[in-house]
């Protein structure tokens, strides 16, 4: 294996990149090299001692021999032919003096030594990797790549040698040494060479951080005065100074109004005093802990909630226990804009909400959800995760911001009265054994929720109570943002909320820890430069919550997993947030079948279901036994202490449309099931020639639109006999109606493919139609929101066609319950109809099992064409 010599190593690293070795801090504090070894004071005799004369013992003379050697080398086609070069040259006496002293060097230097330290402590000395990997002779041992000691030792060598200088953009190391035709590039046609490269050291930045980076081009140097620009406009953004208004109006309008919602001096502490006056007021509960009937014969069988001692408490009972006898949660708004017209973290907005007079609705927490709060302050009490999995629509984020009020509240009637209100006044925080400390929260979510996260708390905190501070972008980007952005708050901790994208957490991760060997694989492994610049990451600090929205997004071993393994670890509670279930995917079919049929065989579909669903559920029981303690579950159809639905919405109704295919979809899908059987889908496909006149399927949905569009509350439709006209539902009457809120309708399709069809269709019968898919650019989507929401009588388009969230065919209870969540929840308070377009003799039978029973599907399977029993067996 060829090796490069130490002298030659050196000369194609400065000349990749001149800022290293020598004008690097870290190389300069292992070697005590303060710089080129070759420098000299112009004008010296060359007798004269060289600037470095104490390290190198070389002249002026020699000085000028060596830099002349390291010049001709960078400017040669092939840096190391000509430092190889055995003849003698011009370069002789430079090279023969540069070799000498870098072998003599090294040893005193210690690097051999620094390095087997490295691979030592990383379990990569040969000795190590001989054990790991059973290697008997020499011939058995494994290359570098083999053994997978580079990526275990070089993030630690880099650091070492060479610090922060080693990387890029976080967590990479900077390029390998690249060789570079000097010649080629100044020779071309259209060269621009740049031979003086820029090492300026920025030491200072506005007396807030210090930075020491090489910057090496003039665009680099550029963009250091842009970033001090900016940091410049953040601070009179903080301070909200009106001289640099249109400075502030190009700072990234996340920032701009993040910085312009920092409660000010003043308004902290009208708040602190406000704090003080309501807990002086406020009489402890005495005696010993609110007593709570606690049920122990529960069915291990069935779904939990996870909240069951509560199920007999009335609303009275929880205020209660939550020690909070004015039945409001602590600084919380009172009253919210249902139609989000206004700011309500504005000055106007703020004054809006309070007056009596406005048309603003109650805002007030429901049965559920303070019980979801109090389960939520017991786990973190106990210091002890919790995984809230509430259906879409049952209000997970106002139980997650009660909890951060809550705790916010709870510390100071601790300070004030030497113990928590309600329920917990003899409980103690764990990691405390006292008081809950003082720190912030954490919520991370994916990029494109951070908008509704930011909208949400706002909605429901009171202005200048809490800061939100989003955190974006790359590591490199937002370095300063600790130094910057978190001292410009007045808030104590504790009433800090910290918005991180789960991109950020992302690349903060990949910026201070590193992937550990296969037994650690997913742990956070600090890096080397952890203790450096970990504290510049939010990894660098503790805090009383992390909340981690669609926490489903960690379930595999990758740097978001990473990363919330690291908020854990630094959380006093760790709360997952997610509605999304474990669902049977359509592929799943195949595998399932096969499955079934090799424990009960393939002929007795009704063997299969004996077998499977009962050992399913016992299993499916168990393991919700085991995790009952750490989950919050409750859906739509959960029921509060008196028997109805948590919500308190009208119920909603569901309607399926069993419809009667034209002959010729029948035969279209009759040639596709052959595809499927015989040869191919993509053959079975192509053997259709026919030129169909309409889908049932789409005309059912555009006439079923028109009719329900000409006027509010219109009784619901079925279909007839034939199972092709829509006829009046007779066991329905006609809904409520309210002029300022027309019936809208919300269109589902499986596949964004279909829309294109939708549209057409709807266009022929004049109907106007938004469409949102997961492709929707993030602020396109809250215009077509904003348009569908304000959309009146025939202005506007009340139809919203919605993609990749299921109009044909859900393959999961669950996802069916995520989509009635999107549209039955408040402040939503009309009547839902849910319509199913079922094409009877069909795969969607038995794709729509929650609207058909055992039997009915049975009958299906039967009736079908055999086609069809064929794919579906």
């Amino acid at each position: 294996m060829p090796i490069t010599p130490y002298p030659l190593a050196l000369i194609q690293l400065w000349i990749a990149n001149p800022g290293l070795p020598w004008s690097n801090p870290v190389w300069q504090s292992v070697t005590h090299v303060v710089g080129e070894p070759w420098a000299y004071d112009h004008g010296e005799d060359v007798a004269a001692a060289a600037r470095y004369h104490d390290v190198t013992g070389w002249t002026v003379g020699k000085a000028q021999a060596v830099e002349a050697f390291i010049n001709n080398c960078k400017m040669a086609e092939e840096p190391a032919e000509h430092y190889a070069l055995k003849r003698q040259d011009n370069d002789h006496e430079g090279r023969c003096l540069w070799n000498a002293w870098v072998k003599t060097s090294w040893a005193k230097w210690n690097i051999n030594k620094l390095v087997d330290e490295i691979f030592e402590d990383s379990g990569c000395a040969p000795h190590n990797v001989m054990a790991r990997l059973n290697c008997k002779i020499a011939d058995d041992f494994p290359t570098m790549e083999a053994a997978q000691v580079k990526q275990i030792v070089s993030i630690k060598l880099a650091d070492v040698l060479f610090g922060d200088d080693a990387f890029i953009d976080g967590s990479f190391l900077a390029l390998p040494i690249a060789r570079v035709n000097f010649r080629t590039v100044i020779t071309a046609a259209n060269a621009k060479p740049t031979m003086a490269i820029v090492r300026t050291y920025m030491k200072k930045l506005e007396t807030l951080v210090t930075l020491l980076s090489v910057f090496r081009d003039q665009e680099t140097a550029k963009n250091l005065d842009a970033r001090r620009e900016q940091v410049n406009t953040m601070l009179a953004a903080a301070k909200k100074d009106p001289a640099k208004a249109e400075s502030i109006g190009r700072l990234p309008k996340s920032l701009r109004d993040a910085l312009d919602k920092l409660a000010t001096e003043r308004e902290v502490k009208e708040l602190e005093l406000l704090i003080e006056t309501t807990l002086a007021a406020m009489v402890p509960l005495d005696g010993d802990e609110v007593a709570v009937d606690f049920t122990e014969d529960m069915d291990v069988g069935d779904w939990k909630s996870g909240v069951e001692e509560y199920d007999k408490c009335s609303e009275d009972d929880l205020w209660e226990y939550l020690g909070l006898p004015e039945k409001k949660l602590p600084f919380f708004q009172r009253r919210s804009d249902p139609n989000a017209a206004i700011d309500p973290w504005s000055e106007e907005g703020q004054r809006w909400l309070d007056d009596s007079k406005s048309p603003a609705q109650s805002l007030a927490p429901r049965w559920h959800q303070l019980i979801g709060i109090l389960r939520l302050i017991d786990r973190f009490l106990d210091g002890k995760p919790v995984m809230l999995m509430d259906g879409v629509g049952v209000g997970k984020t106002m139980q997650a911001v009660g909890l951060i009020a809550c705790l916010a509240h709870y510390k100071e009637h601790y300070r004030k009265h030497g113990k928590f209100p309600g329920k917990f006044s003899q409980r103690c925080h764990q990691g405390t054994g006292g008081n809950i400390p003082d720190l912030p929260t954490v919520i991370m979510s994916p990029p494109n929720l951070q908008y509704q996260w930011m909208s949400e708390i706002q909605r429901y905190l009171r202005r200048a109570t809490f800061d939100v501070l989003p955190y974006t972008g790359k590591y490199t980007a937002r370095s300063q943002w600790w130094t910057m952005a978190w001292s410009k708050c007045q808030q104590p901790p504790i009433r800090r909320i910290i918005l991180v994208t789960t991109n950020a957490a992302h690349d903060d991760a990949a910026t201070v820890f590193i992937e550990g060997d296969r037994d650690s694989y997913g742990q956070p492994m600090a890096s080397p430069r952890f203790e450096r610049i970990g504290p510049s990451t939010l990894f660098g600090r503790g805090y009383n919550v992390t909340f981690f929205d669609e926490a489903h997004c960690a379930r595999k071993y990758n740097k978001v997993h990473v990363a919330a393994r690291g908020l854990q670890e630094r959380s006093h509670l760790m709360v997952a947030m997610t509605a999304t279930p474990v669902t049977t995917k359509p592929t799943a079919g195949v595998e399932g079948s096969m499955l079934r049929g090799v424990l009960v065989g393939t002929h007795n579909p009704e063997a299969a279901q004996e077998e499977y669903l009962p050992a399913m559920k016992q299993w499916m029981g168990r393991m919700r036994e085991w995790f009952s303690p750490a989950v919050v579950l409750r859906t739509l159809d959960s029921t509060d202490n008196t028997g109805n639905r948590i919500l308190g919405l009208p119920s909603y109704h569901d309607h399926s449309l069993k419809i009667e295919l034209l002959d010729w979809e029948m035969e279209n899908l009759r040639s596709i099931a052959r595809g499927y059987i015989h040869d191919c889908p993509l053959i079975g496909m192509s053997k259709w020639n026919g030129s169909p006149t309409k889908s049932m399927k789409l005309d059912v949905l555009a006439k079923l639109l028109t009719y329900h569009l000409e006027s509010d509350g219109r009784q619901p439709l079925t279909i007839d006999e034939s199972g092709r006209s829509l006829v009046p539902n007779l066991a329905f009457k006609a809904g409520n109606t309210h002029p300022d809120e027309p019936d809208r309708i919300v269109v589902f399709s499986a596949f964004v493919t279909s829309n294109q069809a939708i549209v057409d269709i709807l266009d022929l019968h004049g109907i106007h139609a938004l469409e949102l898919n997961g492709q929707t650019p993030m602020k396109k989507r809250k215009d077509i929101l904003d348009d569908f929401r304000s959309s009146v009588g025939t202005k506007g388009a009340r139809v919203l066609i919605l993609s990749g969230v299921g109009m044909d065919t859900l393959w999961s209870e669950q996802d069916d319950l995520q989509l009635r969540g999107r549209i039955y929840r408040h402040p939503q308070a009309k009547e839902v109809h849910v319509y199913r377009a079922i094409a009877l003799k069909t795969a969607d039978v038995f794709l729509n099992n929650i609207s058909f029973s055992k039997g009915a599907m049975h009958e299906a399977f039967v009736g079908a064409d055999k086609e069809f029993r064929k794919c579906l067996a």
